[in-house]
């Protein structure tokens, strides 16, 4: 059956160019495979999108300009927040109609397939599979937040209302989820064009939700965990994918990310409706200019950037990367010779922290010294980009002393109304990668872990491979540095911090505890401190307690539904 590309919500089949679906009387939709393709292209979108997630709420960002993640952040919510129960709008788009409105085309495909007898049986085995891997993929992006779902999965008639309860236990809740999953996998394609569904992305998501189900169900983690194995290893026998040699551009060019063989499952918005302030772009790129900085801020800018920065790098992630010494082994930054030699006859702060370091680092963060854009960029005193190197504000400016060049095309300047293409990557080899590397240190197998961990290590951050001879202890600590690194603003810091916690009993998940400093160089360059934020810093307070391995089911949804429990804390 011939598929469309999935440019965010426009882009569609030509039967969709003749007009609006809703202009189709409901027989000519399900008597056509074109139409009936079509009724779920936007759910696609909205299932995609939900699981997209931002850093915000991790030891990642430094925040500004975004209360509700401050008060996530500082545990200032209570029963009446709503973190996404039934949002609108899938994370990108505000045209698509919420949960269970998508839920709700996903259950009437289902019925609708059932009940043909005109299709041929591949193409409805084909939507019956996209179907529901994309209910799976919307109730999975519910369970990480509320763990027991409230699960529809029927067309409910006109004279029913929606007051379900939720699953008996959370081991229910992904247990659906996983059998929609299974059932899926088969009857997706092994290849399809960009953007739609495959085997490939069955297997990935498959093996995710077990994992992270794993943490929180009440029994059966080693069968979880063993699903978790063989869904991984379904998707490597397929042969389909291999990773990107070319990190950078995997995230910051969109031609190249389109033939990439690492991606499994990515949105992509194409400039037909998307601006740079539709985009993340807009909230990673600082406003400076050279009208905008001060006299004696340098050197002058050849960019003017407009964008609305909202988020920067901690320095506790830029610590993260490893540097490669002169001996040839890796090395946190603070250990290597080159600092050590700086320690003892001074230089420059570039060479002694910066020098070296993982690869990921220069293709995920903006330092000072570094170019951006077409620009120098200076994060030291009076430098062109440092918080005090504004007329009259900060704000704008870096508060962490870095940037984020992850996720931020630069080929060519961008403003907020100029249009522009942009990917969110979902699902990709090297966190599929790392995904059975997790399930090998719960399986208490730390060669095949550390085999795992290397293959994103060495060809992405070109690491020195680790011995296969760590302790569990040096392996699991190695693994969650690696997933830290390579995941940067992919959606995963915070469902990993959480599964860990959870799944090792822990009371306190300390990396959303941290308080975060700024790095303060000198104007010559030449000598740093890390130094309290300059700003936003009651902004960017931490506190964790037991109760926020999951959110609460607001209290609006359980007046209108009283068969709604509520979860362990709130």
């Amino acid at each position: 059956m011939a598929v469309a590309l999935v440019m965010g919500s426009t882009a569609c089949s030509d039967v969709l160019d003749k007009g609006p679906l809703d202009a189709y009387t409901e027989n000519e939709v399900w008597e056509s495979v074109e139409l009936a393709q079509s009724f779920l292209y936007p759910s696609l979108n909205y299932a995609t999108g939900t699981l997209i997630w931002e850093d915000k709420w991790t030891d990642n960002d430094v925040i500004q300009d975004d209360g509700t993640a401050s008060n996530v952040n500082k545990e200032q919510i209570d029963r009446y927040f709503d973190v996404g129960w039934n949002p609108r709008g899938g994370g990108s788009d505000d045209k698509v109609g919420d949960v269970y409105e998508n839920i709700r085309k996903c259950n009437l495909t289902l019925e609708k397939m059932a009940e043909n007898t005109t299709f041929q049986e591949e193409d409805k085995a084909y939507l019956i599979a996209q179907a529901k891997m994309q209910r799976a993929m919307i109730y999975f992006s519910r369970a990480r937040l509320f763990g027991k779902l409230m699960i529809v999965d029927r067309v409910l008639a006109p004279e029913e209302n929606m007051e379900l309860p939720r699953t008996n236990t959370v081991k229910d809740t992904y247990d659906f989820i996983l059998k929609d999953l299974q059932e899926a996998a088969p009857d997706l394609p092994v290849t399809a064009e960009t953007g739609m569904l495959t085997q490939g992305a069955a297997y990935a998501l498959m093996a995710e939700v077990a994992l992270h189900g794993a943490a929180y169900i009440e029994n059966g983690q080693d069968e979880y965990y063993a699903i978790a194995k063989e869904a991984s290893e379904n998707l490597f026998a397929l042969g389909q994918y291999e990773l990107d040699t070319n990190y950078e551009s995997l995230f910051n060019d969109f031609d190249h990310s389109q033939g990439s063989k690492e991606i499994i499952l990515a949105q992509w918005r194409h400039e037909n409706n998307t601006n740079f302030d539709a985009t993340w772009m807009q909230y990673l790129v600082p406003n400076q200019s050279n009208d905008k900085k001060t006299d004696f801020a340098t050197p002058d800018l050849n960019d003017a950037f407009e964008g609305w920065i909202a988020m920067f790098p901690s320095s506790d992630l830029v610590s993260e990367y490893e540097v490669i010494d002169e001996d040839g082994t890796a090395k946190d930054w603070d250990e290597t010779s080159y600092y050590k030699n700086y320690q003892q006859h001074g230089g420059y702060v570039s060479q002694a922290i910066y020098k070296n370091r993982d690869a990921r680092f220069y293709a995920t963060i903006v330092q000072d010294s570094s170019m951006y854009f077409n620009s120098l960029i200076t994060m030291r005193d009076k430098g062109n980009l440092h918080w005090g190197s504004k007329v009259g504000s900060i704000w704008g400016t870096s508060i962490t002393g870095y940037i984020y060049r992850k996720g931020v095309y630069t080929a060519k300047p961008l403003l907020n109304t100029n249009p522009t293409n942009y990917h969110y990557i979902v699902l990709r080899l090297g966190r599929s990668y790392l995904n059975y590397a997790e399930v090998m240190l719960r399986q208490n197998n730390i060669p095949v872990a550390i085999e795992y961990i290397n293959k994103t290590r060495t060809v992405h951050g070109g690491l020195p491979a680790l011995p296969t001879t760590l302790t569990s202890d040096e392996a699991w600590k190695a693994y969650k540095r690696e997933r830290r690194v390579e995941l940067v603003h992919e959606g995963d810091r915070y469902w990993s911090l959480l599964r860990w916690g959870k799944a090792d009993g822990k009371p306190i998940v300390e990396e959303l505890t941290k308080t975060h400093q700024a790095i303060s160089i000198s104007e010559d360059g030449k000598s740093f401190e890390f130094i309290e934020l300059p700003d936003q810093r009651s902004f960017n307070e931490r506190v964790f307690t037991t109760k926020r391995y999951l959110f609460p089911v607001p209290e609006s949804e359980r007046v209108n539904n009283p068969s709604l429990d509520q979860n362990e804390g709130w």
